[in-house]
């Protein structure tokens, strides 16, 4: 029997402080942190030493940033510049195919756009321009056809398009406070009644599904005044992506919205955010595959509410650490969205609404969250159901235990925070790679000269270039706090391997449950213990296991990615990566593997990341031991994304591409995953010959709470197992028939506001 809530469902439990006293208490809000972000002189492009940073000061760009001249065309050109400077690596592939541009998209330089302190003045939006790169599949996927849009009115009814190519677009200012971009006040074109931007990471309504690692930290939008009609900045980046330490202020308290998030595929981790002023502070209504992942945010003075989630379309978002302030509504949830909302603190100013509104259809897990100011802390469908003043565990929408005779609840596993690593401003202290006799092509082996950086005695070890092959294992030393890529990606180039191995051969070895990389040392290492973090941030990478975690020592890996779905394109020689880089489903290319799993577990931060935790065939490569505190990861088509053994996760947003196949394989786990959307598009991924899917989850002997909406159609699947639980010898198994659709009118939209396997 597995028992089901009803649609309401008020669990109280204990409050969090209680559970984890020791650890300190970060109060709810944007936490403002003092970043000053320089970087050495040969990281710049303008140095002519393979340097990637490009200061919009300096020539071809010349921005001034006195406040005075405008800034608008030269930060346009900047951003033009990320986009036309790519390099695209065209020729054959090792199976004798032409590479495609969406193949190849990945190899490219990724460039930095950075803002020295200064305030730009601006009086249009600030864009890539146009014209702009779409595919459209009119014809189905495998036949899309390469479009180039030139203005808004050729984007039309008849195409199809799925994706705007603007991806890797990466703006840094040096830092929040002096770096400020700013409206010229009473601006034409954005007055009342409009809607305009003054940042944009996309021009096309269709959004993204292709717009990976975009990148926006450490700077200030300012609308000015007298723009009722503007948007802040409109966001938009698929599967990873990051806004860090960034204030959008209105000047006057109007504007459409701080923050937008309007367009398909709307992904990224978001922390330390301000919005000041606007009707709405984030509107995030992309729909698609659109999750969001919030936390330490603040939202002053809004006009209408704070956070308005979805317009009936799917939008999941999972936030932490929000505080609201002087908002009639905090947070107004439509019909088909989620919303995770914990440890969070909400203030209105006598309001006579609720707190938190939510649509029929739509979701709601809210735990820990104070409020004072609204007349009631949550209403559902128009009607109040939650009058008092703190939220300590609420659902709206149904939750399901599988445990018979126990409500479904949440694990409320201990927390930590991502330690908090500023970057050095004496650059006298950050080895560059290059200096230590790295080469850079991504050709020769820079095993060596890294290590000598490494070696170094300095705590910052940097990569100037874009491309480095690593055929060794680097170790990183105590010494050494932070490894900074600045978006190079990382290879491995293997002369010792067949450079005609088949995807079919690989795939062979895969399925075999030992890939040939699966034993080979990882490209980084620690190896000796320390207490003092380290962060290794900023790369793609590729060539079995990015990191191996030895020796005791917290980790943090951040805005990192492997791209298991489009490796051999990135190669620069037949002679690079393992076995299996070739195949889908290889599963031996992944972020992180705990070495010794033996003993006191391993403490790892994962922040914006794919990769991390790939389970491989048979949950084969699970992690093990491990505890891991988790914000917003995605696994890009694995027969199990993620695996652990014997650990402790904590997960603040996820998702997961495509398919049926098992999702989560957790084997004597604590488990906890605070929002997402599991995709099962693709019904042939994961399906036996009976037709019925594999289990999305699969947890043995293990404790979870997971809260998610599942995306796609499957007419030719009856139900999805969500689950199979089993604990001591009994299976017990979940199906979606069990919880809401998203929307009625929709088959294979499930949303799951809470499903929970915890005994008594």
């Amino acid at each position: 029997m597995n028992p089901t809530l009803p649609l309401l469902s008020a669990l109280l439990l204990a409050p969090l402080g209680a559970l984890h006293a020791a650890e300190p208490v970060t109060p709810p809000g944007d936490r403002n942190l003092p970043i000053n972000q320089i970087y050495p002189p040969e990281a710049f492009y303008h140095n002519g030493k393979g340097g990637r940073v490009l200061d919009v000061t300096k020539p071809p760009f010349n921005a001034k940033g006195d406040g005075k001249t405008d800034d608008t065309k030269a930060l346009c050109d900047a951003m033009r510049f990320l986009v036309a400077n790519r390099e695209q690596i065209k020729g054959i592939d090792r199976d004798g195919k032409p590479y495609s541009y969406f193949d190849a998209k990945y190899a490219g330089v990724a460039w930095i756009m950075y803002l020295p302190d200064g305030e730009y003045l601006v009086s249009d939006t600030i864009s890539t321009g146009w014209p702009v790169r779409a595919y459209d599949i009119k014809q189905g996927w495998l036949n899309a056809a390469w479009n180039t849009i030139t203005s808004p009115e050729a984007e039309t009814a008849d195409l199809q398009l799925r994706g705007e190519l603007n991806y890797f677009l990466r703006i840094e200012g040096q830092s929040r406070a002096k770096t400020i971009i700013r409206l010229k006040d009473h601006c034409p074109g954005f007055e009342g009644g409009k809607l305009k931007k003054v940042l944009t990471y996309h021009l096309l309504k269709c959004g993204s599904s292709a717009n990976n690692g975009n990148d926006l930290q450490n700077l200030t939008i300012h609308t000015g005044k007298g723009n009722p009609g503007a948007v802040g900045l409109a966001w938009d980046s698929s599967d990873w992506g990051r806004i860090y330490n960034l204030a959008i202020i209105s000047g006057d308290g109007s504007g459409r919205a701080g923050l937008m998030m309007d367009s398909r595929n709307a992904h990224g981790y978001h922390r330390d955010i301000l919005i000041d002023g606007f009707d709405v502070g984030l509107e995030a209504t992309g729909g698609a595959v659109s999750i969001s992942t919030l936390e330490y945010a603040t939202f002053k003075n809004q006009r209408q509410v704070a956070i308005r989630l979805g317009d009936g379309k799917r939008f999941v978002m999972s936030a932490r650490k929000v505080l609201v302030q002087n908002a009639p509504v905090a947070m107004k949830v439509a019909k088909a969205s989620l919303l995770v909302l914990i440890e969070s603190q909400l203030n209105g100013s006598g309001s006579s609404g609720s707190a938190i509104a939510v649509d029929a259809y739509g979701a709601l897990l809210a735990r820990d969250v104070t409020l004072s100011g609204y007349r009631a802390a949550i209403e559902s469908d128009g009607k109040v159901v939650l009058a008092e003043n703190t939220i300590q565990e609420t659902i709206v929408g149904k939750a399901v235990s599988a445990v018979e005779g126990v409500p479904a609840r949440t694990l409320r596993l201990p927390m930590k925070e991502s330690p908090v690593i500023l970057p050095e401003t004496d650059l006298s202290k950050w080895a560059n790679v290059d200096d230590f006799g790295a080469k850079g092509d991504g050709l020769t082996d820079d095993t060596e000269a890294v290590q000598r950086a490494m070696n170094s005695g300095k705590p910052v070890v940097w990569f100037p270039k874009a491309h480095y092959a690593i055929n060794g294992s680097v170790d990183i030393p105590s010494s050494v706090r932070e490894v900074n890529f600045l978006a190079a990606a990382i290879y491995r180039r293997d002369p010792e391997q067949k450079p005609d191995l088949t995807a079919r051969e690989a795939l062979a070895l895969a399925i075999a449950g030992e890939p040939a990389e699966a034993k080979r040392p990882a490209l980084f290492r620690v190896s000796k213990a320390s207490k003092e973090p380290l962060i290794l941030h900023q790369s793609l990478t590729l060539g079995g296991v990015f990191f191996d975690h030895e020796a005791l020592r917290p980790v943090v890996l951040e805005d990192l990615a492997v791209f298991h779905f489009f490796q051999r394109y990135k190669a620069r020689g037949n002679d690079m990566l393992f076995p299996g880089s070739v195949a889908m489903h290889t599963s031996g290319h992944r972020l992180y593997r705990n070495a010794s799993p033996e003993g006191e577990a391993k403490e790892v931060f994962v922040n914006n990341v794919m990769g991390f935790g790939v389970g491989g065939e048979n949950a084969s490569l699970a992690v093990e031991n491990v505890h891991a505190w988790v914000r917003s990861m995605e696994n890009l088509r694995e027969p199990i994304e993620w695996a652990f053994r014997n650990s402790t996760v904590w997960c603040l947003g996820f998702k997961t591409e495509p398919g049926l196949n098992t999702t989560f394989h957790l084997d004597r786990t604590q488990f906890e995953a605070l929002g997402g959307i599991q995709c099962v598009s693709e019904v042939k991924t994961g399906a036996p010959q009976n037709g019925v899917p594999f289990p999305m989850i699969i947890s043995k002997d293990s404790q979870l709470s997971v809260s998610f909406a599942t995306f796609g159609p499957r007419e030719a699947v009856p139900y999805i197992e969500l689950l199979q639980a089993e604990n001591e010898g009994e299976t017990t198994k979940i199906l979606d028939s069990q919880f809401d659709r998203m929307r009625p009118e929709k088959l294979g939209e499930t949303m799951v506001p809470l499903l929970s396997n915890i005994p008594k």
